[in-house]
């Protein structure tokens, strides 16, 4: 999804996030409510980025 304030952020496994996290590659999604969703990353690193953390993201869902 793209946010209110035009960010790009997807929604992974909590360990997922971490990673990506630790790698520099996004921040932890704050829908504005003071607190931090743990399963959905805000993506820092760039548009290329974009589409295959979308896929993932779809094949999260799709597994489920």
């Amino acid at each position: 999804m793209m946010s209110s304030k035009g960010h790009f952020v997807v929604k992974l496994s909590a360990e997922r996030v971490n990673a990506l996290v630790a790698a520099g590659s996004g921040i932890p999604f704050n829908p504005g409510q003071g607190r931090l969703m743990k399963e959905w990353l805000v993506v820092t690193a760039g548009h290329k980025l974009w589409v295959p953390l979308a896929k993932e993201a779809r094949e999260l869902v799709v597994g489920r």
